[in-house]
């Protein structure tokens, strides 16, 4: 009998499945003590529930391996066990190559530590021959205790050229994948990595997390724009796609040794997919012999992405089952006619089986309410709640709620760390910000838009367990690193209120367990029974196909030849960002001689050819250089000839500049091309005032001005016409900064200047373009001068940076010069956030034994 059909059978039995389900009843109503259960649960035979996970530790498949766990860790955690049974249940996670469950257990003293070598003989040799089976050597003599998943992936990142995994979010991808760059680093003299991440939130933690780690002789880069690239022999870049593409662009000979995507499920994101296709069909262009590695939680299909693999590469998809930690899902919904008394249901296998009730501090009206008092009545005053709402303006709400609901008694506004986080939110962002109220009680709430030393000192305070609820919008998809304890959600949505995929809600899911500080992870469910909430209610955890953006305009060919046909208009292009996006890629490759079916992704059929020939017709009057059209993705070659068109009937060749942003008439030279972009390019920046008050907010926000200084004009200019609502206002001020300063201005403008620069030389006047600014960088950034750029470069957030670049008064220093000034001065005496001041001086030790050396 193989281990798998010995699992199956063991898995079928009535005796064990009595045991798993009383193991999982206990450890629920033990982990969430609210709950008045509907029976207590039966006794549990634990030497018969060891004797069986003893042979499920053998079984891949996920099913034997969760079980398995859940009888280790439950053993671990509840008070019927004995010492004995906790030692074997510590020996089972050996097997199962679980050391940081071992460690937690050793950490809270359930169990000695090393208590395996006190075991029978035989059982000391089975935990030897694990540890070793698991064990990988790296190249700088290191060793790591690896679990199923990480061995396996080592094995064949070592022996294929393309490697594409598929595993549970918690299984330690991040890791492994760190220390894989580690050995690839060791192998070679010279090496270019890059890390390429979802979305930006996600930057900072991956490049701190890569700097502590290798040495000062490896750069770790997160700008394309840093002065240092290219003076060290080794480097890795941690970037998004958009940063790759700059990159790429920058370097015309910039080519990855080896190149992670990680999330690489967002292959499906709409014109961002896109993008990620296209950095990577550049990269494997200009170096085929190069490394990818793709990972992807519970995807279903992760060969998918081989399909770019060049001709000869060997590539490998990895599925692994490899499971960390427990997760419990469970339904919450209201008692009929008893608005606050809910019952909770635990789902196992499709199957819900009640477990018991609870009670809701107050009475649930208005319905927004549902969601943040089932979260406190089950969360209580314990850290380590994560509760996923559908916006920026919910969250903030919700985290209000819960503040008011804890009560004063929860109070801990006294504690340093709150008092400087509220502190840093006041002064940065706004005096009357929502979050400087709600962290008084241990409540926080998290969304993309904010600040980045905001975003880093709340994730920092919930991890450490000061911060007791973290309420959070879509950015916990994005791969940003929060482990929680209890995960609550109520008819969670994804981007313009589309409900949640169920791809996207184990993802979110997968947050629930904190490996190695937690035996498991609840999964709440909130108003299953509502139908409009829940349209495909959540029962098991199943893997879910990978489906790239381009393949939605490659199965309706139609559509796209129309589009060409139509010479892309730009309505059209608005309507449909992912048909321009795909068209633009196209476009560019076909312009540099490539056939369309060479390119992966674009799965065209019988009319591929057809396709090639219509695309390589409407770019025959297309002047723009070819340089210029792949330098903008997602922008149709046709709309830049329109644009040039438009420069060309102009007589003044001067109106047309864009001007540096601190000139006295770069608002108003910035309005004249948004709405030039706007009408000839699609950027969508909106009609008349609007386009003023852009025009505005990117000028300042390239001079440097403060987020907490946008703000308040913002909300200056508003109150001259009425009534302000505060909250409304900075929302409205930090998203117009991620959507328009860094997304939108940068890609159009940019291209609106590339092609007047083309326009201009070619009517003889390039000087008059030779002193406009990098738009792109600056817009990014948030900054315009050389100084601030390298405070960022050594890893200071831009708050940070721009508070220091008011004292320092040279605007060209370089890496080192900065290095030298913040060696050379005292910052302590500055009247700067505590905060602020705490990121400068950790930098500033980074620096220190460099300067000692």
């Amino acid at each position: 009998m193989t281990p798998e059909e010995l699992a199956e059978v063991i898995l079928s039995g009535p005796r064990f499945q009595s045991h798993l389900s009383a193991i999982t009843l206990t450890s629920i109503l033990q982990d969430l003590p609210a709950i008045y259960p509907a029976e207590e649960p039966a006794e549990i035979d634990w030497n018969h529930a060891l004797f069986c996970c003893s042979a499920l530790t053998t079984a891949s498949s996920e099913r034997a391996q969760e079980a398995a766990l859940r009888v280790a860790q439950g053993c671990l955690s509840v008070e019927t066990a004995e010492p004995g049974h906790h030692n074997a249940a510590a020996l089972l996670l050996e097997r199962l190559g679980n050391r940081p469950a071992v460690e937690l257990a050793e950490r809270r003293e359930l169990v000695e530590v090393d208590a395996w070598d006190k075991a029978p003989s035989p059982l000391q040799l089975d935990v030897i021959h694990s540890r070793l089976a698991l064990t990988i050597s790296v190249a700088d003599g290191e060793s790591i205790a690896a679990n199923r998943f990480q061995r396996e992936f080592w094995n064949r990142a070592s022996n294929y050229l393309w490697l594409s995994v598929s595993a549970p979010t918690s299984a330690g991808k991040s890791y492994v994948v760190k220390r894989w760059f580690g050995e690839r680093l060791a192998a070679t003299e010279g090496f270019r990595g890059v890390y390429l991440v979802p979305t930006r939130a996600l930057i900072e933690e991956v490049t701190n997390d890569l700097r502590s780690h290798f040495p000062k002789e490896v750069g770790v880069y997160a700008l394309p724009w840093d002065g240092d690239i290219g003076s060290k022999e080794k480097e890795i870049h941690v970037l998004t796609q958009e940063r790759l593409h700059l990159l790429q662009q920058r370097f015309a000979d910039f080519a990855p040794d080896l190149l992670f995507v990680d999330e690489a499920q967002k292959f499906g994101d709409d014109s961002r997919g896109v993008l990620l296709q296209r950095v990577l069909d550049e990269a494997v262009r200009r170096n085929p012999s190069g490394q990818v590695l793709f990972a992807s939680p519970l995807t279903l299909n992760p060969e998918l992405l081989l399909e770019g693999a060049p001709a000869g590469a060997e590539a490998e998809a990895l599925t692994s089952e490899t499971i960390t930690v427990n997760q419990n899902l469970l339904w919450a919904n209201q008692v009929p006619r008893k608005p606050k008394t809910w019952t909770i249901k635990q789902v196992s296998d499709g199957k819900a089986t009640e477990i018991g009730t609870f009670e809701l501090p107050a009475r649930p009206s208005p319905e927004s309410k549902r969601l943040t008092l089932v979260a406190v009545a089950l969360g209580g005053t314990e850290s380590g709640n994560v509760v996923y709402v559908n916006g920026a303006g919910a969250a903030e709400k919700a985290a209000l709620q819960i503040h008011d609901a804890l009560g004063e008694a929860c109070d801990i506004s006294d504690r340093a760390e709150i008092a400087e986080l509220r502190e840093l939110v006041q002064k940065t962002i706004h005096q009357d910000y929502a979050l400087a109220t709600a962290l008084e009680r241990g409540v926080a709430f998290h969304y993309g838009n904010m600040p980045l030393i905001v975003r880093a000192q709340i994730e920092k305070l919930f991890r450490l367990g000061v911060i007791r609820y973290l309420v959070c919008t879509s950015t916990l998809l994005e791969g940003v690193n929060l482990p929680c304890r209890n995960l609550f959600a109520r008819g969670p949505k994804k981007g313009n209120n589309r409900p949640m995929s169920p791809a996207d809600f184990w993802n979110l899911a997968g947050r629930a367990g904190r490996w190695g500080k937690e035996f498991q992870g609840n999964i709440v469910c909130i108003d299953t029974t509502k139908e409009s909430l829940w349209p495909n209610v959540p029962r098991s955890r199943a893997r879910q196909p990978i489906q790239r953006a381009s393949d939605q305009v490659s199965a309706e060919p139609a559509a796209l030849r129309a589009y060409i046909g139509a010479e892309t208009p730009v309505q059209a292009g608005r309507a449909d960002p992912v048909l321009e996006s795909v068209f633009s890629f196209m476009a560019t490759r076909v312009a540099q001689g490539v056939k369309l079916k060479d390119i992966p992704g674009m799965a065209l059929g019988d009319e591929v050819e057809d396709i090639e020939a219509e695309v390589a017709s409407v770019l025959e009057p297309v002047e723009v250089p070819v340089e210029i059209i792949a330098a903008h993705p997602g922008i149709s070659p046709l709309s830049m000839q329109r644009l040039l068109a438009y420069f060309r009937e102009k007589e003044d060749s001067v109106s047309l500049l864009l001007a540096m942003p601190e000139s006295d008439d770069a608002v108003e030279s910035y309005v004249a091309a948004i709405g030039r972009s706007s009408r000839y390019l699609g950027g969508d920046f909106g009609v008349g005032g609007r386009q003023w008050i852009l025009a505005m907010l990117v000028a300042n926000w390239m001079r440097g001005h403060s987020l907490a200084r946008l703000i308040s004009a913002r909300i200056g200019y508003y109150e001259k016409k009425g009534p302000v609502n505060v909250a409304t206002m900075i929302r409205a001020v930090m998203d117009d900064v991620e959507q328009i300063a860094r997304f939108e201005a940068p890609k159009y403008l940019a291209c609106y200047l590339d092609v007047l620069k083309f326009h201009l030389d070619q009517i003889d006047k390039a000087d008059l373009a030779a002193e406009m600014p990098d738009l792109t960088m600056m817009l990014e950034l948030g900054v315009s001068r050389d100084t601030e750029l390298a405070l960022m470069g050594l890893g200071l957030s831009r708050t940070s940076a721009i508070a220091l670049s008011s004292i320092i008064v040279a605007d060209d220093l370089s890496r080192e010069q900065v290095a030298e000034w913040l060696l050379e001065h005292n910052v302590e005496g500055l009247d700067l956030p505590v905060l602020i001041k705490t990121e400068i001086a950790d930098l500033v030790e980074t620096l220190r034994p460099a300067e000692a050396a």
